[in-house]
């Protein structure tokens, strides 16, 4: 090779380095929700994202264009693995495209990635699922990757998750691992997970169901991130803590029982949103379902928390920790109500109970038939995931095998 050449092959094998170096340096990216709305804005973003090594002040750049040129100045703390960075983006136009990098020239940038804020009118999309749990037949979350890649091709808005993130919260490894594999999903639609009780510290003593560290250092959520609500197209959606229940039942700690801080909080939450006009939908989302049977039933559970939900009218609740896909009979003061169809739903009729929990920890098969409120459940065993696509008539949901195929539908109309 000529000298001249094999300078020019040198120095091009060390610029393609250098910018893979930068380009892919910013780690576990991913977006979340803020719960402040001022008028005529949509909800803020927040890019939370984590640096093997702090290189000093860290950005955000983002506009409308694809070359974004808006620099916000990210906030730097540190968990167990590294630094961590987020910087919250507010007074955003609703129904607009925004694109996003982060990083630093020192440090290394992102490539440039976008998110979609709230539409003014219209429908958008919310994507369901629960209990990714690393065990061991999803190690290293080979199951949950499958599903989340299932998932993207819907594009949705934003991704609740019924808890149960990780198999054991005191992992480091576990968090940084989920993050990563999600990235692709959770750097163009906002993670609104809740806790599940893999996720909490199950030992007895004063760190009893509270969540480690790693999970508040890694994740930029509303209010105290554990029991927080937000607004998003005229839904109010409230996330809610149910603990580690089964542990907590026989020394009398489960979460929400009357009298307590939490139930005082949902309480106010749901009377806000039943008595706001400008909210078209209340769904609320927890680990533990309030209709369940056999291991996964909790006394108690269902006594604290139906009540709530009846008494504010909530049209839809969504849950994990069992895993698989159930839709129930929707509950109104206490009876299940069977004057309607199956696929066409009412929410006159009484609040919509579903259990969401097959995203990659072990499926354990169909449904609890035996249920008396049970009104659809697979006949097999599968991963699966929903969509939601939420107007302000109607919420049609489907549900989704790991291969995309149909497996369930309704639509619950106002």
């Amino acid at each position: 090779m000529h000298k001249r050449n094999l300078l020019r092959f040198v120095f091009t094998v060390f610029a393609a380095a250098t910018t893979v170096s930068l380009y892919t340096q910013p780690s576990m990216i991913h977006l979340g929700l803020g719960s402040g709305l001022k008028k005529g804005k949509s909800a803020p973003v927040t890019v939370t994202w984590t640096s093997e090594n702090s290189s000093g002040t860290q950005n955000v750049v983002f506009g409308q264009k694809p070359e974004p040129s808006k620099t916000v100045k990210a906030r730097e703390t540190s968990y167990s693995g590294g630094a961590v960075y987020s910087a919250e983006l507010d007074r955003l136009k609703p129904g607009k495209k925004y694109y996003y990098k982060c990083g630093s020239d020192a440090a290394g940038w992102s490539r440039v990635y976008s998110f979609s804020t709230e539409p003014r009118k219209g429908s958008f999309t919310v994507a369901v699922i629960g209990d990714t749990q690393d065990n061991a037949n999803n190690e290293n979350f080979v199951r949950s990757e499958a599903v989340i890649n299932a998932v993207r091709q819907h594009r949705p808005s934003l991704t609740l998750h019924m808890g149960d993130v990780v198999n054991d919260g005191s992992m480091t490894t576990s968090w940084e691992t989920f993050l990563n594999v999600s990235q692709d999903l959770n750097s163009e639609s906002p993670l609104m997970p809740v806790l599940g009780n893999h996720d909490v510290n199950n030992n007895k003593g004063d760190q009893f169901q509270k969540p480690f560290e790693d999970f508040y250092d890694l994740f930029s959520l509303p209010g105290d991130e554990v029991n927080y609500s937000f607004t998003y197209g005229k839904v109010r959606f409230i996330g809610i803590f149910s603990g580690y229940a089964q542990g907590a039942e026989p020394l009398g700690l489960v979460k929400y029982k009357p009298g307590s801080p939490e139930y005082a909080w949902l309480d106010d939450e749901l009377s806000k949103a039943e008595n706001d006009r400008g909210i078209n939908w209340i769904i609320v989302w927890m680990h533990y379902p309030v209709n369940s049977f056999g291991w996964s039933n909790i006394k108690g559970w269902k006594e604290n928390i139906l009540p709530l939900i009846e008494k504010h009218r909530v049209d839809l609740c969504l849950a994990g920790h069992r895993h698989v896909y159930e839709r129930h009979l929707q509950m109104k003061n206490g009876v299940a109500a069977r004057k309607h169809s199956e696929k066409e739903l009412s929410a006159n009729d009484g609040t919509l109970f579903i259990t969401n929990g097959t995203a990659g920890g072990n499926p354990t098969g169909p449904g609890g038939r035996e249920i008396p409120t049970i009104a659809f459940t697979p006949d097999r065993t599968m991963y699966s995931f929903a969509i939601m696509d939420i107007d302000r008539g109607a919420i049609t949901y489907r549900v989704f095998d790991v291969d995309n195929n149909l497996i369930d539908h309704f639509v619950l109309e106002r």
